[in-house]
């Protein structure tokens, strides 16, 4: 058994869905279960901590995946990474993890959603979308200030997919955060960009 523990608060998420769609395209073999620690702070509470331990204990398998984030969120890849080292040390526990985007930069796994965009398919949508970024955040108060918040990258990606002309059945998935990506239409699982994320799955599930 592989146990994954990721940020998400439950499976009605578009990270969820976008990790069981890597996961069932290029490890179908693999036997997982997800830990939702709802938050990257909740890692090292009293309950993961005991369930990590109880899980090296029987043989199985811990792996956890986190967001970089960025500085202007207070983060970014190395303080992330210390912060997980030093979790690790203080509690005695060990595990792989993987801290998206690449395990090396800042970000968070919208990133990765965003480079897996067939924009090569929907050119015109990302050309739209991004005159209407730039004209929005072109509007000042009279204080010269922005008078309107512009999407962040999950908000951009979900108007992507919602702009999409969908079958009923397809389009009921999207509100429990099951944005297809799975669907090659839309979506493009082959990226470079998850070549990481890829290649730790690959060497760490059992």
């Amino acid at each position: 058994m592989n146990r994954i523990f990721i940020e998400a608060k439950n499976n009605k998420t578009p990270e969820y869905h976008f990790l069981m769609a890597i996961l069932n395209g290029f490890f179908p073999d693999k036997e997982i279960e997800f830990i939702f620690m709802d938050g990257i702070g909740n890692l090292f509470n009293e309950t993961n901590i005991n369930l990590i331990s109880q899980s090296q204990i029987t043989g199985d398998k811990v792996l956890v995946i986190a967001d970089a984030d960025t500085k202007e969120k207070g983060y970014g890849y190395e303080k992330r990474k210390a912060e997980i080292e030093q979790g690790m040390s203080k509690h005695n526990i060990t595990f792989p993890y993987f801290i998206y985007p690449d395990n090396h930069s800042d970000g968070d796994i919208e990133v990765l959603m965003e480079y897996s965009a067939r924009r090569d398919l929907h050119s015109a949508f990302f050309d739209c979308f991004e005159d209407y970024e730039k004209c929005v955040s072109g509007i000042k108060d009279k204080s010269g200030n922005e008078l309107y918040n512009t999407p962040n990258r999950k908000g951009k990606l979900h108007t992507y997919i919602t702009a999409q002309k969908l079958c009923s059945k397809s389009r009921n998935k999207l509100g429990s955060g099951d944005w297809l990506f799975g669907d090659a239409n839309y979506w493009d699982l082959n990226s470079e960009a998850l070549i990481p994320l890829k290649e730790f799955l690959s060497v760490n599930l059992k």
